[in-house]
């Protein structure tokens, strides 16, 4: 995969749009990089949960088929019902394809940079992505892939990476389900009021998967080509597995009043706790400034300054 930079993935310029599929949808992972057990996969495979994978292929999954089965684990684990799984998958995936959500994407799309250039002259990048749209729809078997590609669930996680903001699931004791996306600056308790879900809900975000990118460390090659971490934030994870960080200051998005400062022990060790604490507010950017000091006598000072969050 080839490097990704954050900005690239934002959706208003052909570049930006093409680098989105080609993170979501390049076949980079293997199952046992999900952590599920081969033969639950195969139990889900018969019950027509993981349908984009063809029968006799080995398996090889994109982004969204990850994190897909990654929904499905926590839910196995929670006790849910492949039941409730087969309607999640339906609404998610399968009504996506019957109702061409794809096609419906690029009609909307394509109206409004059209409608756009009738009010005023569009600019390089608009001009394009409207140039492109029109040849889909002049060469309509182009769209054959991108209906397989659109799903409801892949825009939950588009939604999650290209606008920083959560995105994820609910659900309830009656296996009902909601799917939501956060505007930016919103929070989870403003939903909870906003879709009167205070009553007792399974929640599932998928930023804690994308999470699980920046503890794992098998997954490093996958956080830098893809820029879910630029150069700044991955030598700061990268000093903390190599035990060379003397303190970290962390002044902190929300608040910028707030100033955390963390320290590590004579061995150049940080506590567990304090070390996933810096790689979450790394993950979600959920920060306006990181210092760093390192034990060889190094200084690393950066700050974050879009504002669009997790």
């Amino acid at each position: 995969m080839e490097k990704i930079k954050p900005k690239e993935l934002h959706l208003d310029s052909v570049k930006g749009a093409t680098a989105m599929g080609k993170l979501l949808h390049e076949k980079i992972f293997l199952l046992k990089h999900t952590g599920v057990d081969s033969k639950i996969f195969q139990v889900w495979k018969s019950k027509g949960l993981v349908d984009f994978i063809e029968r006799g292929k080995w398996v090889r999954l994109n982004l969204v088929e990850y994190l897909w089965l990654r929904v499905l684990e926590t839910m196995r684990k929670f006790g849910c019902s492949v039941k409730l799984m087969k309607a999640l998958y339906d609404d998610l995936f399968t009504k996506a394809f019957e109702e061409d959500l794809a096609a419906k994407n690029l009609k909307s799309r394509y109206d409004y940079y059209n409608n756009l250039s009738k009010v005023r002259s569009l600019t390089k990048d608009e001009s394009e992505l409207l140039e492109a749209m029109q040849y889909v729809y002049d060469y309509p078997q182009l769209g054959i892939q991108f209906r397989y590609e659109t799903s409801y669930f892949s825009e939950l996680v588009q939604g999650c990476l290209s606008y920083r903001v959560e995105a994820g699931l609910y659900i309830f004791e009656d296996e009902t389900f909601i799917k939501f996306i956060l505007p930016p600056d919103g929070t989870r308790e403003e939903q909870i009021t906003d879709f009167s879900i205070s009553k007792p809900h399974l929640y599932i975000p998928l930023s804690n998967y994308i999470l699980e990118f920046i503890a794992d460390e098998e997954k490093d090659n996958f956080l830098t080509s893809s820029g879910l971490l630029n150069d700044d934030e991955y030598r700061v994870i990268k000093e903390i597995r190599n035990e060379n960080v003397k303190s970290i200051k962390i002044t902190f998005k929300e608040n910028e009043r707030k100033i955390e400062k963390i320290e590590c022990d004579q061995k150049g060790l940080i506590k567990g706790d304090d070390a996933k604490k810096v790689m979450h507010l790394l993950g979600l950017k959920n920060y306006s400034g990181i210092e760093l000091n390192t034990r060889d006598g190094k200084t690393l000072s950066f700050t974050y300054t879009e504002k669009k969050i997790f």
